[in-house]
């Protein structure tokens, strides 16, 4: 989820450039996208598993306290769109002020205290992610261009670097919890902190590489182009899936998969996120579009009515 961060740094470069109103709106059409999908995740919930039914006191609930305390939602990748609204807002007002390395430097420290915090619209996420955004602000700004063939040690690094956070914070040496340790961004869960940054870097970095190498892929690359474009709505989608298909697809057996049989697998996934892109298209504008008027409501509510530009 790092890389989501630092992607979104290096997308965002004149951020700092921007009116308040304008950031303030664009952050906000984030949470007000979680709350819309929240809403349709609870419905589809109350006709899919009957216990939610069962009590009208607990549906209330259930509907309405996440959307209060900006976490617990009925689609659980939700949380990522919670946390970027408040990391947009606090990278637009420290890199107005500061120079982006003391932000990376000072959200990167700040990441060891978020276990004192509290959990409610994802505030232990916020210092690595504002420190993520920060560094793909610094890339953005420094004009840096990656490698394809650089994914290959990189790659090659992550695979013996993540297993060596053993999730204890202040020691290397030493196993917290379950074994192996995982990362749980959402839970406010790094592990040792230096292994964590390390390993998040060194993953973003692979992934920014190989992209570049897959943009020369001619037609291939503008399949990809058009399903990054598409990112939000696959989100969507995505978030559904894990939501409420997990069971099925942890109880299917699988059969021995070769390699041409995985490469089969991917196309047809790929295949099949375009075809639910295709269907849900209604549905996924009438998300869009009532993320942004509830944002635009929001916004000028709280600006006293300044206008904020669309976007």
């Amino acid at each position: 989820m790092m890389l989501f961060f630092l992607v979104s740094g290096a997308v965002n470069k004149s951020l700092p450039k921007k009116a308040w109103p304008d950031v303030l709106r664009a952050s906000l059409r984030l949470l007000a996208l979680a709350w819309t999908v929240h809403v349709l995740g609870w419905a589809f919930g109350l006709i899919v598993n009957p216990e939610m039914r069962a009590s009208l006191g607990g549906a209330a609930w259930n509907l309405f306290d996440p959307i209060l305390e900006g976490y617990k939602w009925s689609v659980g990748v939700l949380w990522f769109l919670t946390s970027l609204c408040f990391v947009q807002i606090l990278a637009y007002w420290s890199l107005r002020r500061f120079p982006a390395i003391a932000v990376l430097a000072v959200a990167m420290a700040a990441t060891a205290l978020t276990s004192y915090l509290p959990e409610q619209y994802l505030m232990r996420t916020w210092a690595p992610g504002l420190a993520f955004f920060a560094l793909g602000y610094l890339f953005s700004q420094w004009q840096v261009r990656w490698s394809f063939w650089a994914a290959i040690p990189l790659i090659a690094a992550i695979i013996f670097i993540a297993p060596l956070n053993h999730g204890c914070t202040f020691s290397y040496a030493q196993s917290c919890g379950s074994s192996p340790f995982s990362v749980r961004m959402f839970m406010g869960s790094y592990g040792f902190l230096p292994v964590f940054f390390l390993s998040s870097l060194v993953g973003s970095l692979a992934v920014v590489c190989l992209s570049a190498g897959l943009a020369k892929l001619g037609a291939a690359s503008e399949l990809l182009a058009y399903m990054g474009r598409k990112s939000l709505e696959l989100f969507f989608i995505n978030g559904f899936v894990a939501t409420f298909l997990f069971g099925f697809f942890w109880q299917m057996e699988w059969p021995h998969l070769t390699v041409f049989h995985y490469i089969g697998l991917f196309l047809g996934i790929v295949a099949a996120h375009l075809l639910a892109l295709l269907i849900l298209r209604p549905v996924l504008a009438w998300i869009n579009e009532a993320g942004l008027a509830i944002a635009g409501f929001l916004t000028r509510l709280l600006t006293g009515g300044s206008e904020a530009k669309a976007g």
